[in-house]
């Protein structure tokens, strides 16, 4: 009974968390279970991709409620990373991890630096600054709250360019503005299914950093369109892992519950802290992960 309740809160905190910054928590999941539990890896696996897909669907609710997914681009750049994580998981019951876990440990030290040295201001990079609304587009916004999320995504693409327009006004009236490279961005959401799908970490931990400093999406909009993606992601990695039978239920279950009820609180607080600071949030997060990965094995 206590253990299912701090499954519970656990999996609560891991979705806040994970929804906040749009990784879905597995990147804290891992470690966590790996310490208190003498599962195999692909159970450890099983377990990460099941909570995580279970905090990013609720996640991703919650974020469509704010209108603040780019579901063009998520859609197609989730599609693309579906190959590549059912394959992986094929492939990870013959082959052994833990050199490829301190070389993508290694990795996530990097990125962290590099986050700390390099931050996005509040709105993301140059070409993808939104524009806040002034007080002179407050009808406007009322108008468009009434339009679908898929209205507000308006797409233009100059003969000239093989960049996407995107526009994108939130529930709360905030309009982003910035250009896609979609071509990129499925050539780098097919890469992040593979590395994301080895370790159950789900792609949002690459995925939110790539959005935001290769494909230069605003910082909130990424937090919100990695969620999905990663959602499609865990979605179908989880398939061989369930025909297969390496899914401890009751932990699964317990701390997938919590993941669903942390995520709308996770949805509710990225409104309230600036693009800058959820990127810095990344930061301690990734060097938890890379220690566990370089110095400690998953067996």
């Amino acid at each position: 009974m206590f253990e299912a309740i701090g499954l519970i809160l656990f999996g609560l905190c891991v979705g806040c968390y994970g929804t906040l910054v749009g990784i879905g928590g597995g990147p804290l999941i891992v470690p966590m279970v790996a310490t208190f539990y003498t599962y195999s890896t692909i159970e450890l696996i099983g377990v990460s991709t099941f909570v995580v897909f279970c905090n990013t669907l609720s996640g991703t609710l919650a974020y469509w409620r704010e209108k603040r997914i780019d579901m063009v681009s998520a859609t197609k750049f989730g599609l693309a990373a579906i190959p590549g994580a059912l394959i992986t998981v094929a492939v990870m019951y013959h082959i052994h991890l833990n050199l490829f876990s301190f070389i993508f440990g290694f990795f996530l030290l990097l990125l962290a630096l590099y986050i700390l040295l390099h931050p996005r201001d509040n709105e993301g990079a140059a070409t993808a600054r939104p524009f806040w609304k002034n007080k002179a587009d407050l009808g406007k916004a009322a108008a468009s709250s009434r339009l679908s999320h898929i209205d507000e995504v308006i797409l233009d693409r100059p003969q000239e360019s093989n960049h996407a327009r995107r526009v994108i006004v939130d529930r709360s009236g905030h309009r982003f503005e910035y250009t896609v490279n979609e071509a990129l961005g499925v050539g780098v959401t097919a890469v992040i299914g593979v590395l994301s799908s080895f370790l159950g970490i789900g792609g949002g931990l690459i995925q939110m950093p790539a959005l935001v400093y290769i494909l230069s999406f605003p910082v909130h909009v990424a937090t919100a369109t990695s969620h999905f993606i990663t959602a499609i992601n865990a979605g179908f990695t989880l398939i061989p892992i369930l025909s297969h039978g390496s899914m401890p239920y009751k932990t699964a279950l317990c701390m997938g519950l919590g993941s669903v009820i942390g995520a709308q609180f996770g949805a509710k607080l990225s409104n309230r802290i600036d693009g800058k600071k959820l990127l810095f949030l990344l930061v301690p997060v990734f060097l938890l992960l890379a220690v566990k990965l370089m110095f400690f094995t998953f067996q």
